[in-house]
């Protein structure tokens, strides 16, 4: 066997990226979450008070060291076709813990 050392590049770049991907899945930054993306609409719904249209789920990442973070959009379309918004809140819960995060009202 060859000391590392005398591998190519490519091939030491590709370890690299399998080491990355499977500590980066391990440790949570790639993997599963404790919080379904129903189960975190149903928690953000109890922050607002009007029954919305409309409802969007994105799960991303927030601060250093990253955490996911589910954000839960509900909205009521503008009335008569205009662009823009009736109602619209944003509620940030923690995909590992479950708890209310933010919530940010745009009526």
């Amino acid at each position: 066997m060859t000391p590392i050392r005398q591998w190519s590049t490519a091939a030491k770049m590709f370890i690299v990226l399998v080491v990355v991907v499977v500590v980066g899945y391990q440790g949570g930054c790639l993997g599963r979450t404790s919080v379904s993306g129903d189960e975190a609409i149903r928690i953000a719904r109890a922050e607002i008070d009007f029954v919305p249209e409309e409802t969007n789920a994105e799960l991303g990442r927030q601060g250093f060291p990253p955490r996911a973070v589910w954000g839960i959009t509900f909205w009521i379309p503008a009335a008569d076709g205009e662009a823009g918004f009736e109602r619209r809140t944003a509620v940030e819960v923690d995909a590992d813990t479950g708890s209310v995060i933010a919530v940010y009202e745009d009526s």
